[in-house]
C-alpha cells in the first residue's frame, strides 16, 4: 500500500511558497489523491494558503487552517486534528504544509517534528534569489540553519524559484541557474525543480539542469498571493 506523502514548504516572504503549495495541492488532487492543505504560516499576514481556501475546497481539497488566520490575532496554534493526521496519514494521501520561512515561523512546525520525521515528511526550502537576505551563500546558509534548528527538522531539498511576480520572464529564470547551482553546493541540498508560470513553460522546458513544473498564479483583491 502506498505510503502517504507529506510535503512541507518553507520560504521567506515573497519566495513563492504559498503559490507553490496551492498548485501542489491542486495537482495532487487532480491525480485522484486525497489531499489536505495545512496553513502553518504565522509570519506573513498578507499572502497565505488560507487565501486560496475557496479554490482548494472547490477542487475537493481538505483545508486545515487556524481560526485566527486573517485576524489581528497572530499566534502559533496547536491543531489537534493535525497531530492526528500526521500520526496516521491515510495511505496514498498527500498533506501539503505551508510554513513561515524564518526561525520564528519554524517553531510552529517544531512541535510536530517527531511525527513528521516518523512519517517520512519532505521539507523543501523554496528560495527566490530576488528576495532580501538570500543574495549570497553565507546569508542563505545562516538563515537555513536557524530555521532547521527551530523546526527540529533538516531541509531535504531546494526548490529553485526565481521570480519577480508578473514581471518574471524566461530570462529571469534561465539567468538564475548559476545562483542555484552555487546555493545547492553551499547548502548541500539538491535542486528538486523550478516552478514556472504556465505561459513560460515552453520557453524554459529542457533548458534547465533540473525539472520544471507548471504553476498558475492566484490573486485576492488588492494583492497577488505569493
Amino acid at each position: 500500500m502506498e505510503r502517504a506523502e507529506i510535503l512541507i514548504l518553507a520560504g521567506c516572504y515573497g519566495s513563492g511558497k504559498t503559490t507553490l503549495a496551492l498548485n501542489l495541492a491542486l495537482s495532487r488532487r487532480a491525480e485522484g489523491r486525497a489531499v489536505t492543505a495545512v496553513d502553518l504560516d504565522v509570519i506573513n499576514p498578507y499572502f497565505r494558503m488560507t487565501d486560496g481556501a475557496g479554490v482548494l475546497r472547490a477542487a475537493g481539497v481538505d483545508c486545515l487552517f487556524s481560526e485566527f488566520v486573517n485576524t489581528n490575532v497572530d499566534l502559533p496554534q496547536h491543531f489537534p486534528q493535525l497531530r492526528t493526521l500526521l500520526a496516521e496519514p491515510p495511505a496514498g494521501s498527500t498533506v501539503v504544509v505551508d510554513v513561515g520561512g524564518d526561525e520564528t515561523g519554524a517553531v510552529a512546525l517544531g512541535q510536530y517534528a517527531a511525527l513528521l520525521t516518523a512519517a517520512g515528511a519532505k521539507t523543501w526550502l523554496v528560495l527566490n534569489r530576488f528576495r532580501p537576505f538570500v543574495g549570497n551563500p553565507a546569508e542563505a546558509r545562516e538563515s537555513v540553519r536557524e530555521v532547521e534548528t527551530a523546526a527540529r527538522m533538516p531541509f531535504s531539498g531546494l526548490v529553485a524559484n526565481p521570480n519577480l511576480g508578473r514581471e518574471t520572464t524566461a530570462g529571469t529564470i534561465l539567468s538564475s541557474v548559476p545562483y542555484y547551482e552555487e546555493m545547492s553546493r553551499t547548502l548541500d541540498l539538491p535542486v528538486l525543480f523550478t516552478p514556472v508560470r504556465e505561459d513560460l513553460i515552453g520557453e524554459v522546458d529542457g533548458r534547465l539542469p533540473w525539472p520544471v513544473i507548471p504553476i498558475r498564479r492566484f490573486a485576492k483583491p488588492g494583492w497577488d498571493i505569493e
